[in-house]
C-alpha cells in the first residue's frame, strides 16, 4: 500500500532537508574557515566586502606590526592612476608598518563603529585605528536606507554585541540607528540574542553568513601579495613626495585643477556644464553623521583604542562649481574638529587646507599622489610613535 500523498510529502521534504545539510557540511569542509591565514601572504590591501566583514579573517591577518585603518572608496584607487597608494608605499616597502584596510564605498561612521566594535573584542595592534572622513559622509539627509542595507553586515554586529567592553549607551544608540535604517529587526534581535527564539535564530544566519563569507573569502585569498621580506627600513619621506609630484604632472596635463587625465576627459568634463551650481542648497547640517561620528569615538574609548581621525579635503574648485562655497565646507570641517577634540586620547590629521593644493587629490574627493604621501606620513609618525 502507498504511504498517504502527505506522507509522501513530508518524507520527501526531510529528504531535501537531508540533502541540503549534507551540502552545506559537504562545502563547509571544502572551503577553509574564516580564520585561516597564509602567513606568507599580506591581504591587507584587497579591497573587499567580504574581507572587511569577516573579523576572524582580519584578526587573522594581522600581527603586532599591523595598524587597523578604516576607510571608504579611497581604498578603491588603483595603483595604476595613483602609484602612491598604500599598497605601494608600504606594501612594496619594510618600514615596519602593515596597514589592514577595512571598509568599502558607502561605508561610513556607524558602519565603522559597528566594526571597530567587533574587531577591538580582544585589543588591536598597537591600540590604534586610523580612520578617513571626508565631507561626502556628511550630506544633508545621510545616507539612504536602501544603501546602508547593502552594507549591513551581520557578522559584524554580532561581534560589535559580542564585545562586553561597548557601554550599553552606545549599543543603544546602534540598535536606534539600525532600526532607523530599516535593517530586518529579526536580525538584529538574532544577533543581539535577545530571546531564547532570538538566540536560535543566531545560530542559523550565523552559520548561513559564515558559510557566505568562507566561499567570498577565496577570492579574496587570490588577490594577496607576498609580504616583503626585507629589513626595516625609515621612508625617506622627501624623495617620496619628489617622485609623487613627478608622477602628478605625467598624469596630469589636460586641466588647472590638477585632476588625472582620463578621469578629468571622460567623467568631468563633459558633466561640468551641467553641474554649476547643482549643489547650492547643501549645508551639511541635516546629517545623523557627526552623532554617528562621535559614537565611533565613544566605541574607540571604551575599547582602549587610540584613533587617528584623518579628515579629507574635497577638490575646492570643483565644489565652488557646483555651488557649495568654501565657508559651508570650512563650517562643516570645523564641526568634524569639534567632535574629534571632545576626545581627549584622539588624534587628528587635518588636510581639509588642502582644497585647492593641485595633486593633493587626484578625482574631486579621493587623495592623489603627494595626498597620499602626506597622509601616509602622518599614519606612520602616529603609528611609530612611542606612548
Amino acid at each position: 500500500m502507498k504511504p498517504p500523498v502527505l506522507h509522501r510529502r513530508l518524507i520527501a521534504l526531510l529528504a531535501g532537508m537531508a540533502i541540503a545539510a549534507c551540502v552545506v557540511m559537504v562545502t563547509m569542509l571544502v572551503l577553509p574557515r574564516q580564520d585561516v591565514a597564509d602567513p606568507s601572504v599580506e591581504y591587507g590591501y584587497v579591497y573587499s566586502g567580504a574581507k572587511s566583514s569577516s573579523v576572524a579573517f582580519v584578526r587573522a591577518n594581522m600581527d603586532q606590526s599591523s595598524l587597523l585603518m578604516l576607510g571608504s572608496s579611497e581604498f578603491s584607487t588603483p595603483a595604476s592612476a595613483v602609484p602612491q597608494i598604500p599598497a605601494q608605499t608600504f606594501g612594496t616597502n619594510n618600514f615596519g608598518i602593515r596597514p589592514m584596510l577595512v571598509g568599502e564605498a558607502f561605508d561610513q561612521c556607524l558602519w565603522h563603529a559597528i566594526a571597530l566594535g567587533a574587531l577591538a573584542q580582544d585589543g588591536l595592534p598597537r591600540n590604534k585605528v586610523v580612520f578617513t572622513v571626508g565631507l561626502g559622509q556628511f550630506t544633508d539627509g545621510g545616507m539612504d536606507s536602501s544603501t546602508f542595507n547593502t552594507r549591513f553586515s551581520y557578522s559584524l554586529y554580532r561581534g560589535f554585541c559580542e564585545n562586553p567592553r561597548i557601554p550599553y549607551e552606545e549599543r543603544a544608540y546602534v540598535a536606534r540607528r539600525l532600526d532607523e535604517q530599516g535593517v530586518d529587526e529579526s536580525a538584529l534581535r538574532a544577533a543581539r540574542k535577545d530571546d531564547p527564539v532570538a538566540a536560535l535564530d543566531g545560530v542559523v544566519l550565523g552559520a548561513m553568513d559564515d558559510l557566505r563569507l568562507r566561499s567570498d573569502l577565496v577570492g579574496v585569498r587570490g588577490r594577496g601579495i607576498s609580504k616583503v621580506a626585507s629589513e626595516v627600513q625609515e621612508p625617506n619621506w622627501d624623495e617620496l613626495r619628489a617622485r609623487a609630484l613627478e608622477d602628478a604632472q605625467r598624469m596630469s596635463t589636460t586641466n588647472d585643477w590638477g585632476a588625472e587625465d582620463h578621469f578629468y576627459t571622460t567623467q568631468l568634463e563633459p558633466a561640468l556644464e551641467g553641474l554649476k551650481g547643482a549643489r547650492a542648497g547643501e549645508t551639511y547640517t541635516d546629517t545623523p553623521e557627526y552623532d554617528d561620528l562621535e559614537c565611533f569615538l565613544n566605541v574607540c574609548d571604551a575599547c582602549g583604542v587610540e584613533p587617528l581621525v584623518v579628515i579629507s579635503p574635497s577638490m575646492g574648485p570643483y565644489y565652488d562649481h557646483i555651488g557649495i562655497d568654501r565657508q559651508t565646507r570650512e563650517s562643516a570641517y570645523a564641526r568634524i574638529r569639534d567632535v574629534v577634540a571632545r576626545h581627549p586620547v584622539a588624534r587628528l590629521a587635518d588636510f581639509s587646507d588642502r582644497e585647492y593644493e593641485k595633486y593633493f587629490l587626484f578625482d574631486i574627493v579621493h587623495f592623489g599622489w603627494t595626498g597620499w604621501i602626506d597622509v601616509e606620513r602622518a599614519i606612520y609618525e602616529f603609528a611609530t610613535e612611542v606612548s
